[in-house]
């Protein structure tokens, strides 16, 4: 399997192998997606198998505009439309009733009664759907519970021998700027509630609809949003959080000023300047590269629960997890 330049032509030839049934993966914002029409049951369930993703988790849909979004979602709250106002297109994903009319496979939505859908920032992933002109289902391009991959060389890596040459394309858009996922709203419920703390901060969301949030959200059985498994995120080395030092045979990856003495260590900082946002960006890429070391534990430096540290803990804590 290659990897293809996101040029516009190869951008246009990727939409022309989507509308016939092929799965491409392409950049976002947040992580790099395997995209396939969300119309077509077949394409959708060679993705769920590429990935080995579990059936009962659901997809979210990627549109290109407000207007693709009505066709497929019904009744949008008010307090719903302020935030995709001000957010979109962006690392936002709303949880909405589905509309039965509309023709998103239902095992894209775990035959479940709302759809996850968001409009992405990125500009390979809008012109690919500006030039598809349908809605695309586009979970992240990597073995289910695996690390998310933030580089088209990730995707090769994880899925290159599952992707057929023929019918399907790695598209290169560069690193992806935020690293973390969407974060997910549900407004199907009696009140806005985040289910998966993301690429946007929750707390400037508040200004504008008030959301709850209950940390360690879990649901292996039911989830009606991606990222609800327990065990998700996870590297191959095995991961102890909130770490001062690490131990013998460990490796170490830091965040802000490191501890003395451990240069005899692996190791790596996923922001010496303590940036939460440079180390969301670094996240999983660095695990990646620990893991090409074949490390089998990993010690991690406590990461400030706020703003998109709250994203990066729950990755952590899910990624630890058994």
């Amino acid at each position: 399997m290659k990897i293809y330049k996101a040029t516009v032509k190869n951008i246009n030839i990727a939409a022309k192998l989507l509308l016939k049934g092929g799965i491409v993966s392409f950049p976002t914002e947040t992580v790099y997606g395997l995209g396939a029409l969300a119309c077509n049951k077949e394409a959708i369930e060679r993705v769920y198998k590429v990935k080995g993703r579990p059936k009962n988790n659901p997809l979210i849909v990627h549109v290109y505009n407000l207007e693709q979004i009505l066709s497929i979602t019904e009744n949008i709250p008010n307090e719903a439309y302020k935030l995709i106002r001000k957010y979109w297109p962006g690392p936002l994903t709303l949880i909405l009733k589905y509309k039965n009319s509309s023709n998103i496979s239902s095992i894209a939505r775990a035959n479940l009664k709302t759809v996850a859908v968001r409009i992405p920032n990125h500009p390979v992933a809008l012109k690919l759907l500006k030039v598809v002109n349908q809605p695309l289902i586009a979970p992240s391009a990597n073995i289910s519970e695996h690390l998310s991959p933030t580089k088209a060389s990730h995707v090769l890596k994880d899925l290159g021998n599952n992707l057929n040459d023929k019918k399907d394309m790695i598209l290169d858009g560069g690193s992806t700027s935020i690293g973390i996922e969407s974060t997910v709203i549900d407004f199907t419920g009696n009140k806005p509630t985040v289910l998966r703390p993301g690429g946007l901060n929750i707390t400037p969301i508040n200004k504008y609809v008030k959301v709850s949030y209950i940390e360690s959200n879990a649901n292996n059985t039911t989830p009606i949003s991606p990222g609800l498994f327990k065990k998700h995120y996870a590297p191959n080395a095995s991961l102890r959080l909130n770490a001062k030092f690490p131990l013998e045979g460990e490796a170490w990856l830091g965040f802000g000023k490191d501890p003395k003495n451990i240069d005899n260590f692996t190791k790596m900082n996923l922001s010496l300047t303590a940036d939460l946002d440079e180390a969301a960006m670094n996240l999983f890429a660095m695990l990646r590269l620990l893991d090409k070391k074949n490390i089998k534990k990993i010690a991690i430096k406590e990461i400030p629960n706020k703003k998109i540290g709250i994203a990066i803990n729950d990755r952590l804590i899910r990624g630890s997890s058994k």
